[in-house]
């Protein structure tokens, strides 16, 4: 269970990139060789593209990918550099919690009703992306951030 959910992220995200790749080349085919656009492609690039970003985002975060500027950080004292490590802990699981699972289920469920013009898919389908990389964006990074602090812990011998 643990391996499916460390590659989960990977699996979803490669799919909605190779759709959103695959999907785009067929359409200019189409559209400027035989003249005919393909009616349903914009849409599902576009929700393949939501999956990617988001999904994508924990893809990232599990190999701490995102950039981060700590130059400054790295010039301070140890227990300055400690608290602004928990502060930005703290602020990124406001928005891990609150912006990404929270409100991106409220996107989704407030999606209702609403559907896509072609093809009619609803996009909850779509919406739901959010809160899922939310999810997984969250555990990478408590891994990490469990990791980080045990790094940190003296060891037996150190005291």
């Amino acid at each position: 269970m643990k391996k499916w959910i460390h590659n989960v992220d990977d699996f979803i995200a490669s799919i909605a990139l190779v759709g959103v790749i695959s999907i785009t080349i067929v359409n200019v085919i189409f559209r400027y060789i035989f003249n005919m656009p393909i009616l349903w492609a914009e849409e599902v690039s576009l929700a393949l593209y939501v999956w990617l970003v988001f999904v994508g985002a924990s893809s990232t975060m599990k190999r701490q990918g995102h950039i981060g500027i700590d130059y400054f950080v790295g010039k301070l004292p140890e227990r300055i550099k400690k608290a602004t490590k928990i502060l930005r802990s703290a602020v990124l699981y406001f928005v891990f919690f609150y912006v990404f699972i929270y409100l991106g289920f409220e996107l989704a469920a407030n999606a209702g009703a609403k559907v896509t013009p072609t093809l009619r898919i609803g996009y909850t389908w779509i919406d739901i992306a959010v809160p899922l990389g939310g999810v997984l964006i969250t555990y990478h990074y408590t891994r990490h951030l469990i990791k980080s602090f045990q790094r940190d812990l003296p060891m037996k011998g150190d005291l």
